[in-house]
């Protein structure tokens, strides 16, 4: 067997059938690990590098099977009141490679965040879904961030781009440039995130508040947007996900669209704030703090449109994308 097959990483999921994420019915893959935070992402269980155990508090019986699996001493009984739920030290379960409390669980309160897998298997899993792709299908790789597994993604981009199926990828940017250089011979499409061009505009106020959390490494992202634009032979469409607050006001919007413009690109797409992963949030012990930012409605999504449009860049609006 070749080598690029053995090579593995770590997914926490695969979906089929998916329209939004490429040209025709694709397979998405999700990859753990992610260079950033972002206080609104979706798919918090794709932040961690390593599998973490998710725990859903309503299923729990409390009968403390885990307790005694655990050989780390991660997890204790936390009383409220007359009522208990499991408590984790996620420092300790970050050392674990064994996963013996979600093994133990007879309750189905515990689940795992996450999972080794080899190109050889993936790759399984496509031509399994190929089928039914119909024309102008491919694969997606998604996260987290691919590029922080940038082996792992070349091997597979490659061993998809050998089979002639259709390959793209969905990544914010801030990874160093040598993860992405690598792959770009087998990649068809990039979708490409710019959630805000000031180095000064941090996460919305209560994120950074609580977490102390820093600026977005802009630089890094605009140097490697630059870099791709230039040296990437395939489609970018960049992305921009509207934060309310943070990133929508007009000045930012005509800064971003003269920015794609400069890379001698014209494509983005909008995406409005959702809150639909909220309650992935607790089932890794972290608070979700965007909930009392707006949705942004259609009326200020066509309105950022509208300025994108009268600069020369083709803006597509949620899930209204070009293919």
């Amino acid at each position: 067997m070749e080598q690029s097959k053995l090579t593995k990483g770590f997914i926490f999921d695969i979906q089929g059938f998916s329209v939004h994420d490429g040209p025709g019915c694709r397979t998405l893959v999700f990859l753990k690990g992610c260079s950033l935070e972002c206080a609104w992402c979706s798919n918090p269980e794709g932040i961690s590098f390593i599998p973490e155990p998710l725990y859903r508090e309503s299923r729990c019986t409390l009968d403390g099977l885990c307790i005694k699996a655990c050989t780390h001493g991660a997890i204790s009984i936390c009383h409220n009141g007359e009522s208990g739920k499991l408590y984790f030290d996620r420092k300790i379960c970050a050392r674990c490679t064994t996963y013996d409390c979600v093994k133990s669980c007879c309750s189905g309160a515990l689940q795992l965040g996450g999972y080794e897998v080899s190109v050889h298997d993936i790759f399984a899993t496509i031509s399994r879904d190929r089928q039914y792709w119909g024309p102008g299908g491919g694969m997606t790789l998604t996260g987290g961030e691919p590029f922080t597994q940038p082996e792992f993604v070349h091997d597979l981009l490659k061993r998809c781009y050998d089979a002639y199926v259709h390959t793209a990828v969905e990544t914010c940017g801030n990874v160093p440039w040598e993860n992405y250089e690598i792959s770009l011979p087998y990649i068809d499409w990039i979708f490409y995130d710019l959630k805000t061009l000031n180095e000064s505009n941090r996460y919305p106020s209560t994120y950074q508040r609580q977490r102390n959390s820093p600026c977005l490494p802009v630089p890094v992202i605009l140097d490697n947007a630059r870099r791709l634009a230039e040296k990437f032979k395939g489609r970018i469409i960049f992305r921009l996900p509207v934060i309310p607050g943070f990133n929508d006001l007009p000045e930012n919007i005509i800064e971003t669209a003269r920015f794609i413009l400069s890379t001698g690109r014209n494509e983005i797409n909008i995406l409005p704030l959702h809150h639909l992963g909220r309650e992935k949030y607790p089932l890794l012990g972290k608070k979700y703090y965007t909930t009392d930012f707006k949705i942004p409605d259609k009326d200020e999504l066509h309105k950022i449109a509208q300025q994108f449009a009268s600069m020369g860049i083709k803006c597509y609006i949620g899930s209204e994308t070009p293919f």
